[in-house]
């Protein structure tokens, strides 16, 4: 069983000693810039969900002068739908709607309250991926695309393939992209009860449950169904770890009787040894008055002498023995109570990566759906819409549930979904056509 170290950094490369803190603070915040198109905007950006951020902490160690990195903390973090990351040490940490220089402070300032560090460690924060944008609609390339501050609707047109290009003069959908369409719907659906199951299964791991409470509609899964296969290996997995994570507590608590009986029988034989000492102190005692009273010559004093040292340095290796084996004990707890909460970290971590792989899922399933209405209405319609390549555009962006209309020069934000419309009104029956009532117009 490997040891778990207690310290949440290590040391790193000695730098000189005349370099201060806030030069190793701008090192790290430079790291990333050479070659990084999302440097310049981290500024201003404020994180949303669905944002992933890297994040490195380096404490100064002034009296030294060398600096040491808290390796336990750093790496990559993604933004929940609630705006917060779970950091080890800090746990739950709200950072939706804030910079990167805002997050940065604070992980500082909670560390030095946690630690009571006098000075607050530097903790650097660079944006390595911004959340999506999703364009739908008369593109030739209706996609999700990653956001980056300043990003405008004409922007997101160009990097969608711009203004969709027609194989027919009809501008007909065929069949093959309706069958399509409906297929990926169908994976989707497949994919959220997976991710549902592996949600449900980190749920029981984090909280320490005896069983997995699955949701209704994969609990419902015939027998032999995809869904009940994919529920049977989440209760397989989660029973290994279960028992993988007992196996080594019960190793644990082995050594632990192990290194207790160790303990005492080192006890017992150094009050034995006191014993001895003492019986060899005072015939040492007598045998120096007879010693004086020339009775006795000076070298059977001095073998006792030398008997009574050896008894006394033999008890100096038992009260050795003993506090190395009291050491190993208290490592062999601590590194029990390190086994559970690895676990716990490990199974938040996973849970809030799924949390943001279900949300990505369904906002990918409404898109599709979206399509698929729109390659069926264009179906029924082509007829009507022979001249639609040289209608004009409009453009229409769903954010928070909330549905407006755009120009070229808006600028979106993360989570937007764009939807390029063709501004028919009054040429065909006087309606407008579009990705979102294509289905209602037939």
């Amino acid at each position: 069983m490997s040891r778990v170290s207690a310290l949440p950094y290590r040391s790193a490369s000695k730098p000189r000693r005349h370099l201060a803190p806030f030069v190793l603070a701008l090192m790290l915040a430079g790291a990333g810039l050479s070659g990084n198109a999302h440097a310049a905007a981290d500024e201003v950006y404020h994180v949303g969900p669905q944002t992933r951020i890297k994040i490195a902490i380096v404490e100064w160690i002034a009296a030294t002068g060398e600096y040491k990195e808290w390796t336990a903390l750093n790496g990559e973090y993604v933004v929940s739908q609630s705006g917060s990351i779970s950091i080890p040490m800090i746990g739950e940490m709200q950072v939706g709607d804030k910079t990167v220089e805002d997050i940065s402070a604070d992980i500082g300032e909670r560390l030095k309250q946690i630690t009571g560090l006098a000075i607050a460690p530097t903790a650097s924060v660079e944006v390595v991926k911004y959340p999506m944008i999703y364009v739908s609609g008369a593109v030739e390339k209706p996609s999700e695309l990653e956001f980056r501050p300043g990003l405008t609707v004409k922007q997101a047109i160009a990097m969608a393939g711009g203004r969709e290009r027609r194989s027919s003069q009809t501008g007909d959908y065929s069949e093959a992209q309706q069958i399509s369409y409906a297929g990926e719907i169908s994976r989707m659906e497949l994919q959220l009860k997976q991710l549902g199951a592996r949600r449900a299964r980190l749920t029981a791991e984090l909280n320490d449950q005896p069983a997995i409470a699955f949701p209704p509609d994969v609990k419902a899964a015939p027998q032999g169904s995809a869904v009940w296969q994919i529920m049977t290996s989440e209760v397989d997995l989660f029973n290994a770890r279960g028992q993988a994570l007992q196996q080594q507590l019960a190793a644990a608590a082995d050594l632990e009787t192990l290194l207790r009986n160790e303990i005492n029988i080192l006890d017992e034989k150094m009050t034995s040894q006191d014993e001895q000492v003492k019986i060899a102190q005072d015939e040492l005692s007598d045998i120096s008055k007879l010693v004086d009273t020339k009775i006795l010559t000076t070298s059977r004093k001095t073998s006792l002498e030398r008997i009574v040292a050896e008894m006394q340095a033999g008890k100096l290796d038992l009260v050795v023995a003993s506090m190395q084996a009291k050491q190993k004990l208290s490592e062999t707890e601590r590194d029990a109570l390190n086994l559970k909460g690895q676990r716990k970290t490990e199974a938040g971590q996973q849970l809030q990566t799924t949390e943001t792989e279900i949300e990505d899922t369904k906002l990918k399933r409404n898109t599709t759906l979206q399509l698929l209405q729109i390659s069926g209405a264009s179906l029924s319609r082509s007829q009507s819409m022979k001249a639609l390549d040289l209608q004009p555009l409009e453009y229409w962006i769903t954010r928070n549930s909330s549905e407006s209309k755009a120009s070229e020069a808006t600028e979106l934000q993360p989570g937007d979904v764009l939807d390029v419309r063709y501004n028919i009104s009054g040429s065909l029956d006087g309606t407008t056509l579009s990705s979102a009532d294509a289905s209602q117009s037939q």
